[in-house]
């Protein structure tokens, strides 16, 4: 594992791969930021008028729907439509699915009319987007990410997709295979605007490695691992940011990572 989050994180310094986002206004600045200490260069969009320009020189595609509105929405089927015509990867991230109607639908419209590699999003907003009736706190989860892996299971094998379920334990599902990871910090869901960033993380590592299971794993274990570090000397939420960003921006050590062990098995 150690060798190759090294070798995909040098890539991306080296290469600073150009990750597109449409994304929510919460959290912007934290997801430009973040991009930048690995090595990658954001751009963030609001206007259908110049994305024909810059998917000519974008590598991956993040779509947020955090602060979604009719605009957002027709944006957002542009950006998708014309990523599939240029084959440029798109990661989903539905904030908020379940929350309401109008969030779960204009989610599950992209999921089902376009090519979406990889959705990013916690337990009830899986759940949702699966048909499962779950009660939700706005953006937050409050279920245990391995109740969602059923979910997780039936979005990819019914939409081609790897799925990235957040929480406590990271659940990566792409049909037969199913990791469980377990790093990161208490500290993380502090922060507004780090399930976010992983997305956008998750976005920059698949510029790189072009299997989205092994992307999504690999990047998932990266920032959680951030996270765990980040939280050594952090004094509370606030610190935790910006040592979080130092983290990121760090290259990976090798002893942290000889401790660390990812659970991969087939699904039944």
């Amino acid at each position: 594992m150690f060798e190759k989050i090294k070798n995909i994180i040098t890539k991306i310094k080296e290469k600073k791969p150009l990750i597109l986002n449409i994304t929510n206004d919460v959290t912007m600045d934290f997801i430009a930021n973040g991009l930048l200490s690995l090595g990658a260069s954001p751009i963030m969009c609001k206007s259908q008028h110049e994305i024909d320009d810059l998917l000519r020189w974008a590598n991956s595609v993040v779509i947020n729907l955090g602060t979604l509105d009719e605009k957002l929405i027709e944006l957002c089927e542009y950006v998708c439509n014309r990523s599939n015509q240029l084959k440029i990867p798109i990661i989903l991230d539905p904030v908020g699915a379940g929350a309401s109607q109008y969030r779960t639908h204009a989610n599950l419209n992209l999921i089902k009319k376009y090519r979406i590699a990889i959705i990013k999003g916690n337990a009830s907003e899986m759940m949702s987007l699966a048909g499962v009736s779950v009660k939700t706190k706005g953006v937050e989860s409050n279920i245990q990410s391995n109740l969602a892996i059923e979910s997780a299971k039936t979005l990819s094998s019914n939409n081609d997709v790897t799925v990235v379920v957040s929480g406590q334990t990271d659940i990566i599902v792409d049909f037969n295979t199913i990791c469980q990871l377990t790093f990161g910090s208490p500290l993380m869901p502090q922060v507004i605007g780090t399930g976010c960033l992983l997305s956008a993380v998750i976005a920059a590592f698949h510029t790189v490695e072009k299997d989205r299971f092994n992307s999504s794993m690999l990047a998932t274990a990266f920032y959680g691992i951030c996270g765990e570090q980040a939280a050594i000397t952090a004094n509370g939420p606030a610190s935790f940011k910006t040592q979080f960003l130092d983290e990121l921006n760090s290259m990976p050590n090798e002893q942290i990572y000889l401790s660390k062990g990812i659970v991969c098995q087939k699904s039944t």
